[in-house]
């Protein structure tokens, strides 16, 4: 493969990548140091009112307070009389209370760097989130090789690049 147009394929993957592994690295700080940018959570609580104690009631009265359950959460809630959807960053708890015939429900917000902790850790994402990071992962690795592979084609800084290369790949190493 010519040096120009690899060159090309690698500012053009570099481009394509440059948010994503922004955020990563974002996240990776604010991770590392959670207590520089802890935030309080905001939380709302809310009571809905249930006439009659049937599971399809029960359902239809969280639908109409905009809150869709799946199948198997539905079937959770009216099993346990509880549940918690967690998605990046959020929180909403459901408790049915029979005696009172009414669901509460507890939405929590922790935040947009919670959130993005959450997603930069893969956790409450959907598969779409997954399939995008597994793809971008790709794109940097094939970013990585193709910026070693210019690199080292420059014969009169080859030595001082494998040395970088070698050191680099020793500190991983042995930190690890």
């Amino acid at each position: 493969m010519n040096s120009k147009l690899l060159r090309k394929i690698h500012i053009y993957l570099s481009l394509i990548c440059f948010s994503f592994l922004f955020l990563f690295c974002f996240t990776a700080i604010s991770l590392n140091h959670p207590t520089w940018f802890s935030t309080e959570a905001s939380v709302k609580q809310q009571h809905i009112s249930v006439t009659e104690h049937k599971p399809s009631t029960y359902i239809i009265a969280l639908t109409a307070n905009n809150i869709e359950l799946s199948q198997s959460q539905a079937k959770q809630l009216l099993a346990n009389s509880e549940l918690t959807i967690a998605s990046p960053g959020k929180r909403t708890d459901l408790y049915i209370d029979n005696e009172n015939s009414v669901i509460e429900v507890i939405h929590t917000n922790f935040g947009v760097i919670a959130m993005l902790n959450e997603l930069h850790q893969n956790r409450h994402t959907p598969a779409l989130w997954t399939l995008v990071s597994d793809v971008i992962a790709a794109i940097i690795m094939l970013i990585c090789i193709s910026g070693t592979w210019l690199s080292l084609k420059h014969k009169a800084q080859r030595r001082r690049y494998l040395y970088l290369l070698a050191a680099s790949t020793v500190a991983l190493i042995t930190m690890a």
